[in-house]
């Protein structure tokens, strides 16, 4: 049979048991149901060494799709505010310094990973970023490929209990409500901007550039009033179970013994974190009139896709939180090569 066609049934079979999942955890009233049961299934799968398949050429346009949906939350009154954003950000730069600092230690001290391996490990930042970065340094790969893969995965399932616990609020409830139907115009505008994303793909500088660059260009249209299309629902749903996929698939080719190494040391990473951003996210907002659920998960040390779609689920300031987030990798980027230079001169010292 024909290697490619191979392929895309997987794909196709990939994304059937992951939609499969997120419709049965839906079903159930649980936060985000069908990212978080696609992406429970696909990751079991995985570990269980079935037949699945990462859709990865499909991935820039499901990105690209979040980026636009991003870019149509943004108002010119959330633009004036940017310049009051400086303060949040100093507060995120914060809370960033102190997670590496803290989860270094423990990782160091409990776990006992290498100084190369808990560094990367520390900083929460794109999960690609650091696996490359961690082949550069000579750190375990696996390990830091594995415990970013949980981060991300644990962040998910956590976060949108736990906030909704911490405010007792209901997040299917606060979801704002979006159109059953987009007018052509809105559809041909949306299929641009998801066109632009998945091209500029190929800027290799950009920062997640599949999302940034249509987000960008669907605020622009928003702001401007050339158009103003609302995604329908079953347009998020898809884009959702993707997400799960893509997250879940992080584990094709771990095993579950790979999986229990370093699961606890994943754990108290997140645990840490989240118990930071959640700290810095409560100061911050006692000091300002940022909304605490905003800020908490603008500093929650989840994914820029994932994050912003529990933003969207709760009806919170999303282009806020998504530019928090946007600038976390970047500061990451340029955190990990520093903690890794300082690292090195250490230990020629």
């Amino acid at each position: 049979m024909n290697v490619d066609l191979v392929y895309w049934l997987r794909v196709v079979g990939t994304a059937a048991l992951a939609a499969l999942g997120g419709w049965l955890v839906s079903r159930t009233g649980i936060p985000l149901g069908w990212l978080v049961g696609a992406m429970v299934v696909v990751a079991v799968a995985s570990l269980s060494k079935l037949p699945l398949e990462q859709p990865a050429p499909l991935m820039p346009p499901v990105k690209a799709a979040v980026g636009t949906m991003l870019g149509a939350r943004v108002s010119s009154d959330l633009i004036q505010s940017l310049p009051e954003w400086a303060f949040s950000l100093v507060f995120l730069c914060a809370a960033l310094l102190v997670m590496c600092a803290v989860c270094f230690i423990i990782l160091r001290r409990l776990f006992s990973l290498d100084p190369q391996t808990a560094a990367l490990c520390s900083v929460p930042g794109g999960i690609t970023e650091m696996i490359l970065l961690s082949e550069q340094a000579g750190a375990d790969q696996a390990r830091v490929a594995i415990i970013h893969a949980l981060r991300i995965a644990l962040s998910i399932l956590i976060l949108p209990f736990l906030i909704a616990w911490f405010a007792h609020i209901d997040i299917q409830r606060t979801a704002p409500a979006a159109m059953a139907a987009m007018p052509a115009s809105g559809w041909i505008w949306f299929v641009v901007c998801i066109s632009v994303g998945v091209l500029a793909t190929r800027l290799r500088r950009f920062p997640v550039p599949s999302m940034l660059v249509p987000l960008l260009l669907s605020a622009a249209l928003h702001v401007s009033g050339v158009t103003d299309f609302t995604v329908p629902p079953w347009v998020m749903t898809i884009v959702q179970v993707f997400i799960g996929i893509n997250v879940g698939a992080r584990f094709l080719g771990t095993t579950f013994f790979q999986l229990a190494g370093v699961v606890g040391a994943a754990v108290v990473v997140v645990v840490t974190q989240i118990s930071i951003a959640f700290l810095m996210a409560n100061v911050a907002a006692a000091l300002t009139d940022w909304d605490p659920l905003a800020l908490m998960l603008a500093y929650a040390p989840g994914g820029l896709a994932e994050m912003s779609l529990i933003a969207v689920a709760m009806g919170r300031e999303v282009a806020f939180v998504g530019f928090h987030h946007l600038f976390r990798v970047l500061l990451a980027l340029a955190l990990g090569p520093m903690l890794l230079r300082r690292l090195k001169s250490i230990k020629e010292n």
